[in-house]
């Protein structure tokens, strides 16, 4: 019972981002109850969200030892290997966890199976995996980010343009720039250069922090140069 509510008191500590709370309580849980898969996929995920990948495999992969059915620790260990560049470990899992048809989270699945494919350059099957995501759950930041970016790379600019500005939507809540970006260089490759050059200004007015906000400034300078 202890180890229960340790856990519970750990699941809440990451659902409001404190993380070093959250490690402290599981940790406590885990010397409770050694055989709870939960709490071993809740370390995983805590360590995960902290950038420590071995960490995070190893709770993931103790999950699994406990009950190889877990099909959610099973996709958190996809996430970890694509975040690991070991895409091929990490599509073989993810296929794993498809295979499940009792499992309610598919649309993850989809998207790590669609991270795997598009980090190998295989951006016609990511672009149908992530439309698959898309269509469990539409609004998906992640999923409709990647599905721009995917027909993107297949240089289907006005099909991209669609895609991109969909997921601007759905990304900007959770300060989320990369569509943004993309979006703009689909427009400049599209000849549309008004269109491209109001969407980087927009990225460095509503993102002062974004990851794109240098190369916005930079395509910025460039698209002017040229003019």
């Amino acid at each position: 019972e202890k180890a229960a509510l340790y856990l519970k008191i750990g699941a809440s500590q990451i659902e409001n981002g404190n993380h070093p709370a959250a490690l402290s309580a599981l940790l406590k849980a885990e010397e409770l109850d050694k055989t709870n898969p939960v709490i071993q996929n809740t370390l995983g995920i805590t360590y995960f969200s902290r950038q420590k990948n071995e960490l995070a495999e190893k709770h993931f992969r103790q999950a699994l030892a406990l009950n190889d059915k877990y099909s959610e620790a099973r996709n958190n260990l996809s996430r970890v290997l694509v975040q690991q560049g070991r895409h091929q470990e990490a599509e073989k899992e993810v296929r794993i966890v498809l295979e499940d048809l009792t499992y309610t989270s598919a649309e993850k699945a989809y998207i790590n199976l669609g991270l795997s494919q598009f980090n190998r350059k295989l951006y016609a099957d990511a672009a149908e995996s992530f439309l698959r995501s898309i269509k469990i759950s539409r609004d998906n930041c992640v999923a409709n980010s990647y599905y721009g970016r995917s027909i993107f790379e297949l240089k289907n600019y006005e099909r991209a343009s669609t895609a991109l500005d969909n997921a601007i939507g759905f990304c900007q809540k959770s300060l989320y720039d990369e569509p943004h970006y993309y979006s703009a260089l689909t427009y400049y490759r599209l000849g549309q250069k008004e269109k491209s050059i109001a969407r980087f200004e927009e990225l460095i007015k509503i993102y002062p922090e974004g990851q794109y906000r240098e190369k916005a400034k930079a395509m910025l300078a460039l698209i002017r140069k040229t003019d």
